[in-house]
């Protein structure tokens, strides 16, 4: 793990209560934030008023790392606490003479840009798929062990915020799933069976 004392000589650490607003959406990137605790959601609404979840950040993560240097630096989603989060603010100009410094930092920080990029193909991917069936497959093949198997870490609601649906819609596909022989699903725990239909 990084080590982040320059940072954190340089910033100021802020705690964000469960449900606060951290960031709206179309606000100007000023500083950078590091998550160092806690758990946050970004989420995207259009004009009609349609919200979409984009991501669960978890520590320890630069939020909108992708836009921080960007000609017009702005959050392209609403950051929400999911839960009492630790937040290091930090100026860009201190930001920027560490990375000029620390090539660990700069490594960090770039590959946190790579992952946030890598994060919004999946999620283009997720969206582009013709059925909200082959989705949920994908999401789950890409969250399964070897074996088939993974523990649904999020909840029905969370999922389909991520896919842009209803919750009863996912809820169908999920029974219509276990119900074909798909998957198999005790609690939170789900086993792949069939994989030969999953979507490349």
């Amino acid at each position: 793990m990084v080590d982040l004392e320059d940072l954190l000589q340089k910033g100021k650490i802020a705690i964000y209560k469960k449900g606060e607003i951290i960031k709206l959406q179309g606000e100007p990137i000023e500083e950078i934030l590091i998550l160092l605790e806690g758990l946050l959601s970004t989420e995207h609404i259009s004009d009609s008023g349609k919200s979409l979840e984009i991501d669960t950040i978890k520590p320890i993560k630069i939020i909108a790392s992708g836009l921080i240097f960007s000609r017009e630096p702005k959050y392209p989603a609403t950051v929400t606490a999911k839960e009492e989060s630790k937040i290091l603010h930090i100026e860009r100009k201190d930001f920027l003479d560490i990375l000029m410094k620390r090539k660990d930092i700069l490594f960090f920080f770039l590959e946190d840009i790579s992952e946030h990029f890598r994060m919004v193909s999946e999620k283009l991917f997720l969206l582009s798929t013709k059925t909200l069936k082959e989705r949920l497959l994908y999401y789950l093949i890409q969250h399964a062990n070897e074996d088939g198997y993974l523990v649904l870490n999020v909840t029905i609601e969370d999922l389909s915020k991520m896919f842009g649906c209803a919750r009863p819609a996912l809820s169908r596909v999920l029974q219509d799933l276990i119900r074909e022989g798909i998957i198999e699903k005790a609690g939170r725990r789900i086993r792949i069976l069939r994989k030969d239909i999953i979507p490349s």
